[in-house]
């Protein structure tokens, strides 16, 4: 009983460890699953040789190779900044327009100048004023010494005044050429009077085209009518009627032909006409109209010569109205009505003739008449409707031309007075100027006048008294430091600009540093232009290694602008000042479709080189302690391999668009290029089939 209850005890133990290490194996299991399914999946690529098509990558800033600085070396009001920053510029183009030509260097200096000069006049003269009783000559020196000081004093005209004057006639004469410039374009633009001219002849010529019609269609209804009445329409009458018709014109054209002779005569080109009337052919009708056209302008330029206030060389104040022979609408009047009445003579012809070929015509019935009259009157009508409509749009014309023009005329009118006023406001200022400088140059007579006779006053006071030589040493420093101050004054005229500043080069404005209103600061530029001419440069920054890759002549692709016709080629290797012995600069010459300050990307590659450890980009990874990849590493378990994502700092040798050529791996390693979580170096992770 014993024995049996022990083997029950054994059996019991034997299947509860039984249970236990099956428990442990099922929780073993499952746990190495759940644990590969929360690993991050990662994807690999093996490390091998390849090639490497490299390229240098860089960007920079665009600067122009020469700069132009405008500079002047005095303090100037800056009245108008004639550019902006940006904006193209050729040589001797205005940039700035300055205030008065005296800059405040000059304006102090010249002050100064006048107080010593004062000082020194008054010095002397009250020493000549003790010596004056016992010395004839001082007396006499002192006299001529105050008239001249009387005469500097009545002649005052400073620099300042002659400045401006010139500036206002300077300005004056702009306004001018301002005024005769668009005045130029008013009376280039006053060719709409010949518009209206031609506007004017196209209505005149469709207005007798419309009349002609007319009559030709009340022709055709007027034998519709009759067939329609059953009148005889017999050929022979048909052909009596055109005649006499015909014979009528034929009497009216030579009438208004002997009554419009004198007046066409008037055309230079037809002042031979016969007495007997004869057809202008189509040659004839244009240079006729173009005579005609010639004539209408010339009396409109008298006309407005005359509205204007001018005069005839010979008739004084008396306006040419009173004798000019105004001939252009008399001669129009004669031409238009010998025009109508030939084309009333070349109608009846028409119509004449047209009787003639209906009397050989077979159609002799009243059915066939009617149909032939009808096919007539149609077409003329439709041509009539055509006409009206021309003279419809040619009437249109013509009134827009007139109303274009009277707006034209008093423009013109408004710009020619304007003009009157500005010349004699210029003459008034030459005049102002000639007189103004007249007095400068007595001005300046009387101050060397007055130089002269201190010097002279000068010297005969000194002598061998004492007191003399003494007065006479003080004001020979007076005399010294008068001199010296006019060197000064000398060297500052000679620096003045003028009050507009030009462009000395061409090129694009890169900066301005002044503001109108305001002065500038002497010395300093007040704008810099790039000289395009020189064209451009960008500098690139690469490592030694980049650069012993390239050579002097490599023509770049510029991948940000690709658009734009931008060529960059290698102009010269420098080296790199940031880093010397480490980087070296590559200078590229840039030409094209750009600008200096623009921002450049540039891509120039090297020749094809085969690596032995080369890895995609993807697996490249970068931190502060450098670049680096994961390599995955593999440990044996007892379930199976661990997967570990180890570090691996490498080192750049060449990269291409997809491959990168490092070094610090083995061949045959595997680095990971992608995951499906973040990875941290020392990271378990979970291997899949790479694609």
């Amino acid at each position: 009983m014993e024995v049996k209850e022990k083997s029950k005890k054994r059996e019991l133990i034997k299947t509860i460890a039984i249970i236990f290490l099956v428990i442990l194996l099922i929780l073993t299991f499952f746990s190495n699953t759940f644990m590969n399914y929360s690993l991050p999946e990662v994807a690999t690529q093996v490390v091998s040789s390849g090639t490497i098509n490299a390229k240098i990558r860089g960007n920079g800033t665009v600067a122009a190779n020469e700069s132009y600085e405008v500079v002047i070396n005095q303090t100037r009001e800056v009245r108008s900044v004639c550019v902006k920053v940006g904006d193209s510029v050729q040589e001797g183009d205005l940039l700035f327009v300055l205030g008065d030509i005296e800059s405040e260097e000059l304006k102090t200096a010249q002050e100064q100048l006048q107080t010593l000069e004062l000082d020194y006049q008054k010095q002397i003269l009250n020493l000549s004023k003790e010596y004056v009783s016992d010395d004839l000559n001082v007396r006499n020196i002192k006299l001529e010494l105050e008239k001249a000081i009387a005469q500097r004093d009545e002649n005052l005209v400073t620099d300042t005044d002659v400045s401006y004057a010139k500036g206002d006639l300077a300005a004056a004469k702009t306004q001018l050429s301002q005024t005769e410039l668009i005045l130029g374009e008013l009376n280039a633009t006053q060719s709409n009077d010949e518009k209206a001219a031609a506007a004017k002849e196209k209505v005149s010529e469709l207005e007798t085209k419309v009349s002609t019609l007319t009559e030709k269609v009340k022709g055709f209804e007027d034998e519709l009518e009759k067939l329609d009445t059953g009148a005889s329409l017999d050929a022979e009458r048909k052909i009596q009627d055109a005649k006499n018709a015909l014979d009528k014109a034929q009497t009216k054209w030579a009438a208004d032909w002997a009554a419009n002779l004198t007046d066409l005569r008037k055309l230079p080109g037809f002042y031979q006409l016969g007495s007997s009337p004869r057809a202008f052919s189509s040659s004839e009708q244009v240079e006729i109209e173009r005579q005609l056209s010639e004539l209408k302008r010339q009396e409109d330029a008298i006309k407005q010569q005359f509205q204007n206030g001018a005069t005839t060389p010979d008739e004084g104040d008396n306006k040419p109205t009173d004798t000019y022979d105004y001939i252009y609408s008399d001669v129009r009047a004669a031409y238009t009505a010998v025009l109508t009445s030939q084309a009333a003579v070349e109608t009846a012809q028409e119509t004449y003739d047209r009787a003639l070929e209906d009397k050989s015509s077979d159609s002799n019935t009243i059915a066939q008449q009617r149909q032939v009259l009808q096919q007539k009157m149609n077409a003329a009508q439709m041509e009539l409707i055509t006409a009206q409509n021309e003279l419809k749009g040619a009437r249109t014309q013509l009134e827009a031309a007139n109303n274009s023009n009277e707006q034209l005329k008093s423009q013109i009118r408004i710009y020619e007075s304007s003009k009157r006023d500005l010349e004699s406001r210029i003459t008034t200022l030459e005049s102002d100027l000639t007189a103004l400088e007249t007095k400068k140059k007595l001005y300046e007579d009387a101050l060397s006048l007055i130089a002269e006779k201190q010097r002279a006053l000068e010297e005969a006071l000194s002598g061998k008294d004492i007191d003399k030589q003494l007065n006479n040493l003080e004001l020979e420093a007076k005399r010294l430091e008068i001199e010296r101050q006019q060197a000064l004054v000398a060297k500052y005229r000679t620096e003045s600009v003028d009050t507009e500043i030009t462009s000395k080069v061409s090129g694009v404005v890169k900066s301005i540093n002044v503001t109108a209103g305001k002065d500038n600061t002497a010395g300093e530029a007040m704008a810099v232009i790039d000289v395009v001419d020189r064209g451009y440069t960008i500098k690139i920054s690469v490592t030694n290694e980049q650069a012993k890759a390239v050579k002097i002549g490599d023509t770049a692709e510029v991948t940000n602008y690709r658009w734009s016709d931008i060529t960059a080629t290698l102009e010269a290797i420098a080296s790199d000042s940031s880093a010397p012995g480490q980087k070296k600069l590559l200078v590229f010459r840039v030409t094209g479709d750009v600008e200096a300050g623009s921002n450049i990307s540039l891509s120039i590659g090297q020749k094809s080189t085969v690596m032995d450890t080369v890895v995609p980009k993807s697996a490249l990874r970068e931190d502060n302690n450098g670049k680096f990849v994961l390599v995955v590493t593999s440990k044996s378990t007892p379930l199976g391999n661990r997967y570990t994502a180890t570090r691996v700092d490498v080192q750049v040798l060449a990269e291409d668009d997809n491959n990168v050529a490092v070094t610090g791996v083995a061949a045959n390693d595997y680095v990971i290029t992608t995951s499906s979580k973040p990875l941290e170096p020392g990271s378990l992770v979970r291997m899949v089939e790479n694609p």
